[in-house]
């Protein structure tokens, strides 16, 4: 991927498929230069990226999802948006957990193309939260034996009241 492609990132509104936001693009293409990449694990690298580590009460904070198998003849499934599955917010899981036997990087109705290592899928949801109090949320993806880098969220006063993270589909 170049300065001037995307990484090809899709997002899903209701049942329809469209391209992310050129927002979600830009964070998606730091990628590659990012120095806070998830471990590796059995050859595969998981990593969360975000806009903005610090943001007012009340901010959409929206969360870009990265796989990257980094050895040859390992499969990634590049098409999506796939579900995103254990993703937590404070050690707790805030989106649906891995459903059992799961492959945590392709879902068990996959039917798409695959890729073969070294490689980087950009294609699994968006997800996006509102942080109503102030302080530091960490987050975390952690897929079944996957475990991605942690983003520490820095949330300013400016708004009160609400719980403390709303998660938005």
């Amino acid at each position: 991927m170049d300065s001037t492609s995307g990484p090809g990132l899709f997002i899903r509104e209701r049942d329809r498929i469209l391209p992310a936001t050129a927002e979600d693009e830009e964070v998606a293409r730091s990628y590659p230069m990012f120095p806070d990449k998830g471990p590796i694990t059995h050859g595969y690298r998981i990593t969360i990226l975000t806009r903005n580590i610090m943001v007012s009460a009340g901010d959409c904070v929206r969360i870009i999802h990265i796989c990257e198998a980094v050895i040859p003849h390992l499969l990634l499934y590049i098409m999506g948006p796939k579900p995103i599955y254990d993703e937590y917010v404070n050690d707790v899981l805030s989106t649906p957990a891995l459903p059992v036997h799961e492959n945590p990087l392709a879902p068990s109705f996959y039917d798409g193309r695959t890729a073969v290592g070294p490689a980087i899928d950009y294609n699994y949801e968006i997800t996006q939260y509102r942080f109503e109090k102030p302080g530091t949320y960490l987050l975390q993806w952690r897929p079944g034996t996957l475990v991605s880098n942690t983003l520490r969220i820095q949330v300013a006063a400016e708004k009160t009241g609400g719980p403390a993270a709303v998660r938005e589909t």
